[in-house]
């Protein structure tokens, strides 16, 4: 073992996000930055089943997913026809029951975790553009009416945030409001 004492390395200087010096601090901490700014998402109210009923809803989810697999993103959906519309059915489930029609979804499936269930695919804010912006289009084939179309945007659009599992960007992913996205389709 060496008996000579070396001098004392200097700390590097130390250049992050966090602001801290270099070497140990007892007790600093580096405070909290949320990765992602998840809004409220708020559910439909009945009017939306009542203005378009459950085969109303129904129809709005299998063209939304129709245009989905034809799209950029189309590989994130199962090639296999029959998986395929198990898929629509198990979604149409869901948006029948979150806007307040027959419960088939959690029965058979539980609580919804949605971004826990995306995770095997990587859904990024380029994704969700996509995914919104057909969206738009299946709510416009299904001509669906303003209020109710209104109010399904207002709930699915902060809720399109909360499936993002796979950032790209440090910037927030960019909002779509339903005012901003009427008049860029008008």
């Amino acid at each position: 073992m060496c008996q000579h004492a070396s001098p004392p390395t200097p700390a590097a200087e130390h250049h992050c996000a966090c602001q801290q010096q270099a070497g140990p601090h007892p007790g600093k901490r580096v405070p909290a930055a949320p990765e992602l700014i998840l809004p409220e998402v708020p559910f439909p109210s009945l009017r939306v089943i009542e203005a378009l009923g459950e085969h109303g809803l129904r129809q709005l989810v299998a063209q939304h997913h129709a245009l989905l697999r034809q799209s950029a993103i189309g590989h994130l959906f199962a090639q296999d026809a029959a998986q395929f519309a198990q898929l629509v059915e198990r979604v149409a489930d869901f948006v029948v029951e979150a806007c307040g029609g027959a419960a088939q979804y959690t029965p058979a499936h539980g609580h919804t975790c949605m971004r826990t269930r995306h995770f095997p695919f990587t859904i990024d804010e380029a994704a969700r553009e996509v995914w919104l912006t057909l969206l738009w289009q299946a709510l416009a084939d299904c001509a669906a009416p303003a209020a109710v179309r209104e109010e399904y945007w207002a709930w699915m659009e902060p809720f399109s945030l909360r499936m993002i599992n796979r950032r790209t960007t440090k910037a927030q992913p960019a909002r779509w409001g339903y005012a901003e996205m009427a008049a860029r389709h008008a």
